[in-house]
């Protein structure tokens, strides 16, 4: 399925499925396969957490950070 932008915050229902991009420990995060810009976060002792819209990718990265150890900046490069 091609990857498309949304003005509005999808649904998580809408979400065709989650690509794991960054895996370290902690931490995963998610980018999800029919959007652009839309992110998830998960923690290994704490709830998901989703992030959507133009700053989606710096707020992923620094709530992985603070989630993990600072190997997670590692997923930008």
């Amino acid at each position: 399925m091609d990857k498309v932008y949304s003005n509005r915050r999808p649904r998580v229902s809408e979400v065709s499925g989650w690509t794991r991009i960054f895996h370290h420990g902690n931490v995963d995060v998610y980018e999800a396969d029919n959007y652009y810009d839309y992110y998830k976060v998960t923690p290994k002792d704490g709830r998901s957490k989703l992030f959507f819209g133009e700053s989606a990718w710096m707020e992923t990265q620094r709530f992985a950070v603070d989630n993990s150890d600072f190997s997670a900046y590692n997923i930008f490069n």
